[in-house]
């Protein structure tokens, strides 16, 4: 072992690293004079610092730090100008999405059994398979927000007791 790398007497000193090489960190530090000296003075550090009491700054040096410091107020976001695309295509995708739904769901209504009892219901007659299917979109549309807004309520209230 060189005398020079103290890594291995520190391992020894705070017990880590590979305990095959304590074994070997043990004889080195009995025959040489050098590395007992370096434990010796790391000992005695040691000993100095859990001597030393932990004290609290005073307020006046965070104050000074804070003074040199500069901070900046935070900028506003920047606003882009013009017709924003994104939201725009989210809407007609979604459009185009519950128009596919109402349409699917007029092709189950008229060749479902039960559309021949119904069809000549005046109510019916007057709206058609097309109304039928959006009336349905409609109330179970209405279902699934009624469903979901006490949670969303929930979660903003959250939101807002730990912002």
């Amino acid at each position: 072992m060189k005398c020079d790398n103290k890594h291995n007497l520190l391992d020894l000193y705070f017990l880590e690293g590979n305990e095959s090489k304590h074994s070997e960190t043990k004889e080195h530090l009995a025959e040489c004079k050098k590395c007992r000296e370096y434990i010796a003075s790391v000992k005695e550090t040691m000993t100095l610092l859990d001597k030393v009491d932990e004290e609290k700054p005073s307020a006046k040096v965070f104050e000074n730090i804070l003074a040199e410091v500069s901070v900046s107020a935070p900028q506003p976001a920047k606003r882009k100008s013009g017709v924003q695309l994104v939201p725009i295509l989210q809407i007609a995708f979604g459009e185009i999405f519950l128009f596919a739904i109402i349409y699917f769901l007029k092709i189950q209504l008229t060749n479902a059994p039960i559309w021949k009892s119904i069809q000549n219901h005046w109510l019916i007659q007057s709206i058609g398979g097309v109304g039928l299917s959006v009336i349905i979109v409609l109330i179970v549309g209405s279902f699934i927000t009624l469903s979901i807004a006490p949670v969303l309520l929930f979660e903003s209230d959250s939101k807002k007791k730990f912002s």
